[in-house]
């Protein structure tokens, strides 16, 4: 018994062998691309490589405002006044990082390539329909504009703490960047997918 099982493997491997072979020897069929359908795969393949080099730029903002603030050269700057000079000047890099940043993430929300004739309709999610990119880019201005009343105000108040005193200035520009810095972060979270 045996061998009829050793020999019916054998036949079977030497069948599959033989299979195998005659089906390495027939032509593959590929469907050809159209024009069209290749001007596509090409602007899909330059998209994806912008929104990567994006997505580089992004995070390299990022990453050197986090190593700025580390270092916080304004708190041993001297004299009040210094102190004061020196967060105006942090603060003017940092409102640009964050300008930069926001453009990249505007950037990040384009619309990929579409094939012509075929609908710009995202597909619905399991929640609910998703939104097209100028939606998503609409929704990135408004949350900006929210937020940025919110950190006037917010620093308005912590200016307000010191009465109009000499640290009043200060401590509001303290304020700006603290939260200028965190709101960097947020933007991190709610569209890191991205980069």
């Amino acid at each position: 018994m045996r061998t009829q099982i050793v020999a019916v493997s054998l036949s079977a491997i030497l069948c599959l062998a033989a299979y195998g072979r005659g089906q390495q020897n027939q032509p593959a069929h590929h469907k050809a691309l159209t024009p069209e359908q290749q001007a596509y795969q090409q602007q899909l393949k330059l998209y994806s490589a912008h929104r990567q080099q994006l997505a580089a730029q992004a995070k390299q903002i990022l990453d050197a405002e986090i190593a700025r603030e580390k270092t916080d050269d304004c708190g041993v700057a001297g004299s009040t006044y210094e102190i004061k000079v020196c967060y105006g000047k942090q603060l003017d890099i940092t409102e640009a990082n964050l300008k930069s940043f926001e453009e990249i993430i505007h950037d990040l929300l384009a619309p990929a390539p579409q094939i012509s004739g075929e609908p710009v309709i995202p597909p619905p999610g399991p929640e609910g329909p998703s939104l097209t990119a100028a939606q998503e880019q609409a929704e990135l201005d408004k949350v900006e504009q929210v937020w940025r009343q919110y950190r006037d105000a917010a620093c308005g108040a912590a200016f307000h703490q010191y009465a109009g005193g000499s640290l009043s200035p200060i401590v509001e520009a303290e304020c700006y960047l603290r939260l200028t810095r965190g709101h960097m972060r947020e933007l991190r979270v709610i569209y890191g997918e991205s980069f």
